[in-house]
């Protein structure tokens, strides 16, 4: 009897999870989610977001927990989920899909804080265009300009890290060979990043595309670092290639970086 009652048991456990599971799309930035009512479904979206990898050291839960209020609104953005679509089961119930959009709304929630962005090339003087002298404070109103080292203008920056063990999160961060950012929260407009998110995840190779247009700069990944396999590494030449012009650092600063991960 108890043999049967555990098997019954294992066949309901899989029935559930077949009725209702929640998965990460990160090329589109959103949580897809199968129930059969919304209760389910807001349940497996908030297991899912809570998971998802926020930065180098800490998930979603991790980051919300102890900010009560930040997390009160977010669970309230989880009924905002679109029903894209209906299945009808051979047991006459009926399976709802829901997609939960990440950006806007949501991502406004889990901005990290964030702090001044350092270039890795040298700053020129606006007025006079020389070296401005390292250590010297920069006036107030006055905007160094990154020496150009790259004349190419490109619509968009592409990180190719297939052939690495890489966890996509929400904040990543890319650095030099010195260990010094090449990419970050730091480094981009946040509104940009509310609405379309830091980066572009994806498995696909990308031509064309309306993130990074028809004409990115393509590099090559050189190792992954972080305790989650978070964060890229590139050389120190391609991360002066990527500051090496205004127009990059605008790039930048329009979140229009995207990273090709898989194999």
């Amino acid at each position: 009897m108890m043999r049967i009652f555990k098997v019954l048991l294992i066949f309901i456990s899989i029935f559930v999870m077949r009725l209702a599971s929640a998965e990460m799309d990160w090329d589109n930035m959103t949580i897809k989610s199968s129930a059969t009512d919304q209760t389910t479904a807001a349940d497996f979206l908030k297991k899912e977001l809570y998971s998802l990898q926020h930065n180098e050291s800490k998930t979603v839960g991790d980051f919300l927990r102890g900010n009560f209020t930040r997390e009160n609104k977010l669970n309230s953005l989880l009924f905002e989920y679109r029903t894209v679509k209906q299945n009808y089961l051979t047991d006459g119930s009926i399976e709802y899909v829901f997609h939960l959009p990440l950006t806007n709304k949501i991502m406004s929630l889990l901005l990290p804080s964030t702090g001044p962005a350092k270039l890795v090339v040298p700053m020129l003087c606006p007025c006079c265009s020389q070296d401005w002298p390292q250590g010297k404070p920069v006036p107030e109103g006055l905007e160094l300009t990154p020496k150009q080292t790259e004349f190419t203008e490109y619509t968009g920056v592409i990180i190719d890290c297939r052939g690495f063990n890489i966890n996509p999160c929400l904040f990543p961060k890319i650095y030099n060979d010195l260990l010094e950012e090449v990419y970050s929260i730091n480094f981009a407009a946040l509104n940009h990043v509310v609405n379309s998110g830091l980066v572009l995840y994806t498995t696909r190779d990308l031509y064309n595309n309306p993130r990074v247009g028809y004409n990115p700069l393509r590099i090559r990944a050189v190792g992954v670092v972080g305790n989650k396999l978070t964060d890229i590494k590139i050389s120190s030449f391609d991360a002066r290639r990527i500051h090496g012009s205004k127009n990059n650092i605008e790039l930048l600063k329009k979140c229009r970086v995207a990273i090709i991960f898989g194999h």
